[in-house]
């Protein structure tokens, strides 16, 4: 059941983006990102950008001609679990946890990723959000599930905007544009196969607020199946 919602929530965000008019700026590095006073932690699948070469520099190549876009490095490419914040000595916000909490959780999270097979994930074609163009999961619902348990670790005292989707997202957007470029350059690659790989390890990993796309710097590496 959850593998068909989340084929059915690909195609309904496809059909979307292809009746909207406009992108939106979907640029992460704000000004109010990089005031933050630590760096931003979450939990990730890192996806090896080797599985997914030929179709994927085809497909970001095609993007890069397009105006308003900003492709993402082969380095930076994942898909995240769970988002835990920006990590500092004393939280302020509800998006802000300490390292002791942050610690807590990576030891919390070891027995909910261990108890899980690895598996295989296959991305099964392009698709984009109003400001982001990523790549659709076919993964049975794995990712999924580990989101709903590390959801559950985080106890992040808010509830998100959407509904879980797990994605890799390939570009962004970087201004309140005309999408038409942009749908032409994707529609050749939405039912194309970009390649699979096994997932074997979940990692937490920070980021630094002062790079668009800084290294994603291992705090924990979890394996799966113990």
């Amino acid at each position: 059941m959850a593998d068909r919602d989340q084929q059915e929530a690909y195609e309904r965000i496809w059909n979307a983006f292809l009746r909207s008019a406009c992108l939106a700026d979907g640029r992460h590095d704000t000004a109010a990102w990089r005031s933050r006073a630590g760096p931003f932690a979450m939990c990730v699948i890192r996806v090896p950008a080797p599985s997914l070469a030929g179709l994927l520099d085809s497909c970001q190549q095609s993007l890069a001609h397009c105006p308003n876009v900003r492709v993402h490095p082969a380095d930076f490419l994942h898909i995240t679990l769970q988002e835990l914040g920006f990590v500092c000595d004393r939280p302020g916000a509800l998006d802000e946890i300490t390292p002791a909490r942050l610690d807590e959780f990576a030891q919390s999270a070891v027995g909910p990723i261990a108890d899980r097979d690895p598996f295989t994930i296959t991305f099964a074609g392009v698709n984009s959000f109003q400001d982001a163009a990523f790549l659709e999961v076919d993964d049975g619902g794995a990712c999924a599930a580990l989101h709903a348990r590390l959801f559950e670790l985080a106890a992040i005292p808010r509830s998100p905007r959407f509904a879980y989707l797990p994605h890799a997202k390939i570009a962004h957007y970087t201004a309140d544009a005309p999408a038409a470029a942009v749908q032409a350059a994707l529609a050749p690659f939405h039912q194309a196969r970009f390649g699979a790989f096994d997932v074997t390890q979940v990692e937490i990993v920070t980021l630094d607020v002062n790079e668009a796309y800084p290294p994603l710097r291992p705090y924990a590496i979890i394996p799966l199946g113990g």
